[in-house]
C-alpha cells in the first residue's frame, strides 16, 4: 500500500508504503507529472526500504507515484497511486483562486469576479500583479479589495506587495467590446520576485462569454458541511453530497444544471435535483441533470450526489466534480466545482 506523498522539504516529496512481502530483492517506483501523462520508473531502491524523496520538483506542480515489488521470479502487482503537489521553495509560492468561476454578460456590461493572491514564500512577495494571457476582445482591469468586506482599496491595475505567508484579495473587471463564445481566461498571477501561481482550470480561470443579447448569467458557488471545499466519499462505495446556491444576474431563460469530472475519469457516480432553499429537499426528481426557468435575480439551488465506485485519490486539483450550467444552446451560463476524494 502507498501512502499519499507528503512534503519533505522545499520542492521535495516523500513517498512512502507498506511492506507486505517477506522475499522482496527490492522495490521499483515509478512517477508521472499530473494525472493523464505516462509513467516513468525513477528510482529503485533496495529489500525492506519503505520511503523514497523525490527532489528538484516544480512547485504547484502534481506529481503522482506507484511502487512495486520485485525478485527474480518477478513481480508485483503496481500499488495504488497516489498524488500529491510540491510545495513552494522560499523564493516562489504564489497561489491563486477565482470566485466565481464563470461570467456571462451583455456586450458593454461590466463582469466582475474576485481573485486572491496567495504568498506562501518566506520572504516579501514584490509589486504582485494580475494580468490576462489571452488576447481578448476586452477591457480589463483589477483592484485590491479588504477580504473581509469586499470592498474596493488602493488604485485600479496597480501591483502591491504580499507579505510572507500573506494574501491580497482582488476584484477583476472585463468589458466585453464585442460578442465572445465562452472561453476559459487564464491569468498570470505573478510578483517581481516570484514566479507566477499554476494555472489550474476552475481554480484560477474565469470561464467568459459575452452576446449581444441580455442573457442569463448564473453566478454559483458550492457550500460542503466541512467548508473546505472537499467533498468526502466514505470508502470506494461510499456516498458523498454536496449543495451549490445560485442568483442569476442576467436576463431570464431555460437553464440545464449538471455535474461532471472535467477532464478527469473518476469512478464516481453524479446525480443532482433542485432543492427548497428553506430545507435543502428536493424538489425536482434526482437525475443525471435538472432543466429549469431561472427568472432574472432567482435564487434557485441544487443538491449533488456523488456514488463512488472505486478509490479517488486525493489530488485537488485534477479530481474535481464541476457543476455546470446551460441554456436552451448549450452555451455554458454559470459553474462551480469542489474538490473530491475517497476517505
Amino acid at each position: 500500500m502507498l501512502a499519499g506523498p507528503r512534503e519533505s522539504g522545499a520542492g521535495e516529496l516523500q513517498a512512502t508504503w507498506m511492506d507486505n512481502s517477506n522475499n522482496e530483492e527490492g522495490f521499483k517506483i515509478e512517477r508521472r507529472t499530473g494525472t493523464t501523462q505516462t509513467y516513468t520508473q525513477i528510482a529503485i531502491v533496495a529489500a525492506n526500504i519503505t520511503s523514497y524523496n523525490d527532489s528538484g520538483l516544480v512547485d504547484g506542480e502534481t506529481y503522482c507515484y506507484r511502487v512495486l515489488a520485485f525478485n527474480p521470479a518477478g513481480s508485483s502487482p503496481f500499488s495504488d497511486e497516489a498524488c500529491a503537489v510540491a510545495r513552494p521553495d522560499s523564493n516562489s509560492g504564489l497561489l491563486a483562486a477565482v470566485l466565481p468561476s464563470s461570467r456571462s454578460v451583455e456586450v458593454g456590461i461590466v463582469a466582475t469576479a474576485f481573485a486572491t493572491i496567495i504568498n506562501r514564500g518566506n520572504s516579501l512577495a514584490i509589486a504582485c500583479k494580475i494580468t490576462p494571457l489571452s488576447g481578448l476582445a476586452a477591457n480589463f482591469h483589477y483592484q485590491t479589495t479588504n477580504p473581509n468586506t469586499n470592498q474596493i482599496t488602493g488604485t485600479p491595475d496597480t501591483p502591491v506587495d504580499i507579505t510572507s505567508g500573506g494574501f491580497q484579495s482582488f476584484v477583476i473587471a472585463f468589458i466585453p467590446t464585442q460578442a465572445l463564445a465562452p472561453t476559459d481566461l487564464q491569468f498570470s498571477f505573478d510578483c517581481a520576485n516570484r514566479d507566477p501561481a499554476p494555472i489550474n482550470v476552475g481554480l484560477n480561470t474565469l470561464l467568459l462569454s459575452a452576446s449581444a443579447t441580455p442573457v442569463s448569467d448564473i453566478v454559483a458557488w458550492a457550500a460542503i458541511l466541512s467548508n473546505d471545499g472537499i467533498v468526502n466519499i466514505r470508502g470506494t462505495n461510499g456516498t458523498g453530497a454536496f449543495a451549490v446556491a445560485t442568483v442569476n444576474v442576467g436576463a431570464t431563460e431555460t437553464i440545464t444544471a449538471s455535474a461532471d469530472t472535467g477532464s478527469a475519469s473518476l469512478p464516481v457516480n453524479i446525480s443532482l435535483c433542485q432543492t427548497n432553499p428553506a430545507n435543502g429537499q428536493c424538489i425536482s426528481a434526482i437525475d443525471s441533470s435538472v432543466t429549469t426557468t431561472i427568472n432574472a435575480n432567482a435564487t434557485p439551488t441544487f443538491g449533488i450526489f456523488i456514488q463512488g465506485t472505486g478509490n479517488v485519490s486525493f489530488n485537488p486539483v485534477a479530481n474535481r466534480i464541476f457543476v455546470r450550467f446551460r441554456d436552451s444552446g448549450a452555451v455554458t451560463r454559470g459553474s462551480t466545482s469542489v474538490a473530491v476524494r475517497t476517505q
